[in-house]
């Protein structure tokens, strides 16, 4: 029971897990979900790992203990921000220019299969469902993120240049959408 518990609070991550929603699985009374958290929190607690349970408004999730927030926060600093491929960069600025759009259509618009690229696009989170389309089939709708202008530094879709200016850019004149993301962090 315990490694079930543990494995849905990670699964939950940053949200945590309430007791209505491990009633779902556990198929018992709230109250006992309730009470089974709250044992599996001090069980788990007084292990002394790493990472510690906490309980905020009925939700319970894993934190970092605090004892090592200052080498998490240095860790976390000097991670390198990692470079995404050009065909990432490509899909992130038809999504920009398209939003909300579906996979679909963002083949149609590169002209080939978009669907591993989109992928890793969404498991960074630099793009996430913004929907469901109304059209057969009921496809997702994708738009950027937070972590798009953030990671392009952007403070709005407004900075992004017109199409037509991207189209009229004549190879004399060379135009780079995204530098932001091509310069080098070792500095």
């Amino acid at each position: 029971m315990n490694n079930l518990i543990e494995a849905m609070l990670y699964i939950q991550g940053d949200v945590g897990l309430t007791p209505r929603q491990l009633k779902i699985i556990l198929k018992i009374n709230t109250e006992d979900c309730r009470k089974k958290l709250k044992i599996f929190k001090k069980e788990f607690n007084n292990l002394q790992r790493g990472l510690m349970l906490i309980e905020a408004a009925d939700v319970f999730k894993f934190i970092t203990r605090p004892e090592f927030a200052e080498e998490i926060s240095d860790f976390v600093t000097v991670e390198k921000r990692r470079v995404l491929s050009d065909a990432a960069i490509e899909v992130s600025a038809i999504v920009a220019y398209n939003q909300p759009v579906t996979k679909s259509k963002i083949n149609a618009i590169r002209g080939k299969s978009s669907e591993a690229v989109t992928n890793t696009l969404l498991i960074k989170g630099i793009i996430e469902e913004k929907g469901i389309a109304p059209t057969p089939g009921n496809p997702v709708l994708y738009g950027v993120s937070k972590k798009f202008y953030d990671y392009f530094q952007l403070n709005s879709l407004r900075e992004l240049p017109d199409i037509e200016q991207l189209d009229s850019t004549s190879d004399e004149e060379e135009f780079d959408l995204f530098s932001s993301q091509r310069q080098d962090d070792n500095e």
